[in-house]
């Protein structure tokens, strides 16, 4: 009979596959912030490898033993590729909307289907995430230590 310890024959797992897909979704999350943030400053190649490996870091969980390491090595390659220089430099003199594009031709070669993200917000953007609700004022207790129930008239108004 068979026991929970026992071994488990598991077919083998595309590890390259895997971290080509967070390379691909860590240089989108790049392009984003290069194309809608300070658009017009100059992009160094420390920053860009920054910016690369902070986002790979956040991927895998905010930890050490998550591959992020390797998931930026492989997004920081794609890049490379591309550009024709060291992996992780930039282009001097190039802005960070510049280098948006061809960072988001890296994520599009590494396998990122843009085809679902929207270019723009949608127009309930500045819609409140969270509802406001009436919420009655600080309760204060009478001489016999009873709250009393909170009056209309103290709720807050929209």
């Amino acid at each position: 009979m068979a026991q929970i310890t026992d071994p488990v024959a598991i077919g083998r797992r595309d590890v390259t596959g895997e971290h080509r897909s967070k390379a691909a979704e860590v240089l989108a999350e790049v392009a984003r912030m290069l194309a809608t943030k300070d658009t017009e400053d100059r992009l160094s190649s420390m920053g860009f490898a920054v910016l690369v490996g902070a986002r790979a870091y956040d991927q895998a969980g905010r930890s050490c033993h998550g591959g992020g390491q390797n998931v930026s090595r492989m997004a920081l390659r794609a890049v490379a590729e591309l550009t024709g220089l060291e992996r992780g430099d930039v282009p001097t003199g190039t802005t960070r909307q510049e280098f948006a594009v061809t960072v988001a031709q890296a994520a599009r070669a590494l396998g990122y289907d843009w085809s679902g993200v929207q270019a723009a917000w949608s127009d309930d953007a500045n819609e409140r995430a969270i509802p406001r609700h009436p919420v009655p004022g600080p309760r204060k207790s009478d001489e016999s230590g009873r709250v009393p129930a909170p009056r209309p008239e103290q709720a807050v108004a929209r």
